[in-house]
């Protein structure tokens, strides 16, 4: 969510901006080699969570999340593909996700610095499963923002031997926080959209903490043609399986704002959105560091958000 006061109107130039991935090898970090001679593929999991850039002991916490997601995915077949979406990250956040060897492993990283976040404090990065091949990394910065917001897109050629490599482009986003007058996020999502429906790729799949705080957040995805997982799977708008915000908040937060479904999956084009639910549900720091959270006042939660994970199907 964020309520970090960053009130500066972004200069940012509105054009994408070019990004290389990089994975570990030779001892380290270098640039990715994209895999476009790779099989096809048919399904892709994601996962999208909100790394609270705000909370004090933001090392425990990423490192917490960091430990349950390796769990996570440990549990998963080992030939599912993953791309993992992260909102709010610091500069730490990005040293303790190059250090962990599940990542090293497996992962290209679009971000190993904060080189390409024009915001101040904190950005977006995307884990790419390095058996994808990846066929293009680029950050588009929203126009109307008054924190740096913008879209960080990977595509992927599902299908390299094809003319058109049957691309899907994922965006991970963090769209504007609180309200604004006129509102912020129809605009930036409206921009997104653009990219996601062009004609030269397969489907769009947008996830992140849309910040969805407004009525008008409700029908957003509708008046660009996209389509919201959750609702898609028979999921209501206020409902408690549905929010993603509020359970691991402070209590003078929660009171101020309420309960939110700020996180969501939206697409286009042709595939499906499978299986959607909620990750990190009452996920803390390691029990050894609780203390030491306390301490200091802090919550012992790794994030004020619960994450989302589905499988993305592609159709032919």
């Amino acid at each position: 969510m964020s309520t970090r006061p960053e009130l500066h109107m972004s200069t940012s130039d509105p054009k994408p901006v070019a990004q290389t991935p990089h994975a570990f090898a030779g001892g380290g970090w270098r640039p990715f080699n994209e895999q476009l001679s790779s099989p096809s593929v048919s399904t892709i999991r994601l996962i999208t969570w909100n790394i609270d850039a705000q909370a004090q002991g933001g090392p425990l916490r990423m490192a917490g999340a960091l430990r349950y997601l390796e769990g996570l995915i440990n549990t998963f077949p080992r030939e599912l593909p993953l791309v993992i979406f992260f909102q709010e990250m610091v500069r730490n956040d990005l040293v303790l996700l190059q250090a962990a060897p599940w990542v090293r492993a497996r992962f290209a990283l679009t971000d190993t610095d904060t080189i390409h976040w024009k915001a101040p404090y904190y950005g977006t990065t995307t884990l790419v499963d390095r058996r994808l091949p990846l066929a293009r990394v680029f950050r588009a910065f929203y126009k109307d923002t008054q924190m740096d917001r913008d879209g960080l897109y990977v595509d992927i050629a599902t299908k390299p031997s094809a003319p058109n490599k049957r691309i899907l482009r994922f965006c991970n986003t963090h769209l504007e926080s609180l309200d604004a007058t006129p509102p912020i996020r129809p605009t930036q999502l409206a921009e997104a959209s653009q990219y996601l429906h062009s004609t030269s790729i397969h489907a769009g799949i947008l996830a992140g903490d849309l910040n969805a705080i407004e009525p008008l957040d409700r029908t957003l995805h509708a008046t660009h043609d996209l389509k919201d997982a959750y609702l898609e799977a028979g999921g209501k708008e206020d409902s408690h399986d549905g929010y993603t915000w509020g359970y691991q908040s402070y209590a003078e937060l929660r009171e101020r704002f309420g309960y939110h479904r700020l996180d969501k999956v939206l697409f286009c084009g042709r595939v499906k959105v499978k299986g959607l639910q909620r990750i990190g549900v009452g996920v803390k720091v390691d029990e050894a560091k609780r203390v030491k959270m306390r301490s200091f006042g802090a919550l012992e939660f790794v994030t004020d958000h619960y994450g989302l994970m589905a499988d993305v199907v592609v159709v032919e």
